[in-house]
């Protein structure tokens, strides 16, 4: 080789070049600033060297190395002089390391643009683009990263291995190489954060909520993780597992498969056919390396977008991202090329059997990308089919006749493949035919008549109105920025979405109705019960299962088993009377702490320990305090089932209490409560509860007020926790794929050597919830937002009758697990609340009808009057007859699709239990519905409908929108 070609030293710079300068590179531009002209280094001319090329061979191989530092100098002296290329900021002398020299580098601000509602759009040299949105209102801010060119269609030579979504389960907490996952988690917990992060077909994103002051760690850390990541081995195998068996549970979903059935059947060709988990046997193909390449190629720089809002000056945080980006350069731009999908030409269907009561079935339309005009009269259309109480097949399918549990329209429309139009429903096998009917008039009807302008301008209420609460939080502004931005380039396109749907004209959608509700591009999608398709009528297997039975420890221990082995899964279900029962205001927050505690250590595990061990049992644990009850709650796999049980009875009766865990748990706790003021709707519930009888279990919260949670030391832990976690005190059930005589001998090894208490606790359930006189008091807040809680006495669940006409009467107002009802069709209906609904505060003690509603600050007033003139309705009798006999079918319809799985039975099991209802209470359910009366109702209605309690918030005085007739007190924020 000639030794000019086997010069490479590298002399490195100060200049705008992103990359080292090589002298061979240089000497060419060196020559041309003397004029001298050059040949090509390595030139041969027809195989003979000329005296030209001698001379500079000589002075490659001899002269130049010697002064290649003072000629360096002299050419960047001169470097202007060369056309192209700007003068740089200063000369740094050559580094020997090269390293050291590149992440000094704090890329720069080379495009900022202002947009309206305080929201900055900048991008750095390196590719980075930043989003901040300045947002005063409390004193807290989100931190969220969206990376594009990332989600399962992006996934290249990888497709259907669930990449990205691999890598959110590593990246999301994960071990960095500057600091461990254990470190992030506690620089989290310090403050208080909240993090997590999802994948979709089109992008990942990792976010961060914390306080506002600590927005820079928040911002350090999530960039930290975007660049870092270590690849910690023992981490990256877990989340492996934890993905598999993701990817395992997803097949008894029934969800996740009908959403994977649509894509599937919508998309033949388009990589959006594909499940964004992926597919277990294409994962299990992929190596370890090939995760770790996709994250360097893709977790780049010019690849993602950082958002900011909150609580924050958009120059602050704009030079903290630049500088936690510092040495990290643009990368190559990441082109993935996308198969396009081929129009459909004829109807498509897909059909699938699963276990489940109900027919889960879709009617969707392929239509339109984002980019497209039509998506606008199309959510229109959607927003008329399914969009309240009173809209159309609402009204058809659950009010007129209650023939479906479920039925919501929707109209997607991504950004990078066409999107869909489609009705989704639940409903009774025996319904499926005429609900489908139905559907198919209403989707007629949209092409064949104009919608009536009252429909349309109420359609266009409710869009503007979304606008608004849906920016009501930073966490939901961030999303909603960053989401637009990535889709379309425009933050505020959610803004442009808004006025693009105001000028939606009835003609419009009639003719996308036309354009694209047509029978040859009509896809089917369903799944039915084993044996009830009306494609295969088979016998359908039955499962082995026992009646529950209850048995009786000699310590007083109740245990209630059932087997049911559809499934190898099993669950323990444990509650203990306690919670709020046996709390007062000064020590509110006691039980919740005791309840946090429990798996932070006992005397043979440390709380890391325990919390792999959940993780190796393939378990899921929670550990809490409610307004009556403690509770643990276990699920996992029939073989882990065992060695899981005996981990939660450890933690349920040796927890050590450890001072250190508790002052981390105090402090979580603690940001939580002061966290309440963020939101508008935990701020009122607080008011409202702060205002109910002293002597209530619902008076004060279970997680308790700063003053109490403060005072609360480890002694006060153990001796609670000694009081009341005693055997007579408790229920235990185990349901799923276990022999029940198993089941019982392992109650009796974990929980039947517990001694019964000496002086057991008297814990009454006979709880004054009387309202003496009307109350009512209102809170000033800065928020754009008004809420509303309006409360009356309610009966105990163990007041059978009572409770069941209370629920009735509670159908008829507000709908009955699905917002509807009188005060839904009035007040939404008329755009007057975004949200309105009521619900009963219930248990073994006197509880509280309660109706909640946000409005609009100046419509409060009016909202509250409205509420309280159907409430009047009702004490008056004014219900119709059908109306009674909807609410009736739709709580027992309804009620058939609660508590369906095992974990779900046994929990309500020892509940009712506890509760002094017996444990197989539920078998009466739906006949103490149906007996009750209109009589029951009105005579319901009458008794507890009385004196109320009224807490409201704004930002208006109270004055300025109390009800008619109705006097409050003022609150300070």
């Amino acid at each position: 080789m000639p030794a000019s070609c086997s010069i490479r030293r590298t002399l490195h710079l100060a200049t705008p070049y992103s990359s080292p300068i090589m002298l061979n590179d240089l000497l060419p531009l060196c020559l041309a600033r003397l004029r001298v002209p050059v040949a090509p280094p390595c030139d041969r001319h027809e195989g003979k060297l000329s005296w030209r090329d001698i001379g500079m061979r000589f002075f490659l191989a001899k002269v130049l190395p010697r002064f290649a530092p003072t000629l360096a100098a002299w050419f960047v002296a001169g470097l202007m002089a060369v056309p192209g290329l700007s003068q740089p900021a200063a000369i740094s002398p050559p580094s020997e390391s090269p390293k050291e020299a590149e992440v000094t580098d704090v890329p720069q601000i080379t495009e900022r643009v202002s947009f309206p509602d305080s929201i900055t759009l900048c991008e750095l040299s390196n590719g980075l683009t930043i989003l901040v949105q300045e947002n005063h209102t409390a004193p807290v801010a989100t931190v969220r990263c969206f990376v594009r060119n990332t989600g399962s269609i992006y996934e290249g030579k990888y497709l259907g291995a669930g990449l990205s979504h691999v890598l959110e389960h590593v990246v999301a907490g994960g071990t960095t190489t500057n600091q461990t996952e254990k470190e992030i988690a506690e620089i989290i917990d310090r403050f208080g954060g909240k993090t997590n992060a999802f994948t979709s077909s089109d992008m990942t994103a990792y976010f961060i909520d914390c306080p506002a002051k600590n927005v820079q760690e928040a911002i350090s850390l999530l960039a930290d993780a975007m660049q870092h990541i270590a690849f910690e081995p023992t981490e990256f195998e877990r989340e492996l597992k934890v993905v598999k068996r993701e990817l395992a549970d997803g097949e008894a979903n029934r969800q996740r498969v009908l959403w994977k059935m649509l894509n599937q059947t919508l998309y033949l060709q388009h990589p959006a056919r594909h499940p964004i988990i992926g597919y277990l046997d294409v994962l299990n193909q992929t190596t370890n390396e090939a995760i770790v390449e996709f994250y360097r190629s893709r977790y780049v720089p010019n690849n993602q977008v950082f958002v900011i809002v909150g609580d924050v000056q958009t120059d602050e945080v704009l030079a903290q991202v630049a500088e936690c980006y510092r040495g990290s350069r643009r990368a190559f731009e990441t082109y993935v090329p996308l198969v396009q999908e081929p129009p459909q030409t004829s109807p498509r269907e897909s059909l699938r059997e699963m276990e489940g009561e109900t027919c889960n079935f879709i009617l969707a339309w392929p239509t339109v990308r984002l980019s497209d005009s039509d998506l606008y009269p199309l959510d229109v259309a959607a927003e008329i089919l399914t969009r309240g109480e009173s809209s159309r097949l609402v009204r058809r399918l659950r009010r007129d006749r209650p023939l479906v549990l479920s039925v919501d329209a929707v109209s997607a429309t991504p950004s990078y493949v066409r999107g869909w139009f489609g009705v989704m429903v639940d409903c009774p096998v025996e319904n499926q035919a005429e609900a489908e009917a139905i559907i198919m008039e209403e989707i007629r009807r949209l092409s064949e008549e104009l919608v009536p302008q009252a429909e349309l301008d109420r359609v266009k209420r409710k869009k503007a109105a979304d606008l608004i609460f849906d920016r009501e939080t930073v966490a939901s502004a961030a999303d909603s920025i960053g989401r637009a931005f990535v889709a379309t380039g425009d933050p505020r396109f959610d803004t442009a979405y808004t006025e693009a749907i105001q000028r939606v004209t009835a003609e419009q959608v009639r003719e996308v109705a036309r354009r694209y509700f047509v029978p040859q591009r009509l896809n089917r999608v369903s799944i039915y019960p084993p044996g009830k398709s009306p494609a295969r009528q088979v016998a359908a297997s039955a499962a082995e299962e026992t009646p529950a039975q209850m048995v009786k420890l000699p310590n007083g221990l109740r245990v209630i088993l059932k087997r049911q082995s559809n499934l190898p899964l099993v669950t323990m279900q444990v509650a203990i009377l306690g919670g709020n029962l046996v709390d007062d205001e000064s020590t509110a927050g006691r039980s919740n702490l005791v309840a946090q505690m429990l798996d932070k250590g006992t005397t043979k595990h440390s709380a890391p320990e325990i919390a792999e061990l959940f993780d190796t049992y393939v378990a899921r644990v929670s550990f809490s305090s409610n307004r009556h009850t403690f509770t643990a709650r276990l699920w996992t796999v029939r073989d882990q089932f065992e060695e899981a049980g005996r981990l939660v009875a450890e933690c349920l009766f040796q927890p050590t209490f450890p001072e250190d865990e508790l002052a981390k748990v105090k402090q979580l706790a603690l940001t939580a409560i002061a966290n309440r003021k963020a939101s508008p709707q935990a701020e009122a519930m607080e008011l409202f509860c702060d205002l109910l009888p002293p002597q209530s279990p619902f008076h004060i919260l279970p997680e308790g007020k700063r003053e109490s949670v403060e005072r609360l030391t480890r002694d006060d832990l153990v001796r609670h926790h000694a009081r009341y976690f005693v055997p007579e005190n408790m229920a235990v059930a185990i349901f799923g794929d276990i022999d029940p005589q198993r089941g019982l001998s392992l109650a009796q090894e974990w929980f039947g050597n517990l001694a019964p208490a000496e002086k057991p606790a008297t814990i009454s359930f006979d709880r004054d919830n009387s309202i003496p006189h009307d109350v009512a008091k209102h809170l000033q807040t800065q928020k754009p937002t008004a809420f509303l809680f309006l409360g009356y006495t309610a009966p105990s669940v163990r007041d059978a009758k009572e409770y069941a006409a209370i629920e009735v009467l509670d159908t008829v107002m507000s709908g009955y697990g699905y917002p509807g009802g009188w005060l839904h069709e009035e007040l939404r209906g008329e755009g007057l609340v975004y949200m309105v609904h009521a619900t009963t505060f219930a248990g073994p003690t006197p509880g509280f009808f309660v109706i909640i509603a946000q409005t609009s600050p100046e419509s409060l007033g009016e909202v509250i009057s409205r509420i309280e003139q159907k409430v009047e309705k009702a004490k008056a009798g004014q219900i119709d007859p059908k109306e009674l006999e909807i609410a009736k079918q739709l709580i027992t319809a309804y009620h058939a699709q609660e508590n369906t799985t095992i974990g779900d039975q046994a929990f309500q099991a020892v509940l009712n239990e506890l509760y002094g209802l017996g444990y197989d209470y539920e078998k009466t359910f739906d006949s103490r519905i149906e007996a009750v009366s209109l009589d029951d109702v009105v005579a319901a209605a009458r008794k507890f409908l009385g004196n109320a309690i009224l807490a409201t918030t704004s930002p208006m005085p109270a004055a300025s929108q109390a009800a008619p007739g109705t006097t409050t007190s003022p609150a300070k924020d």
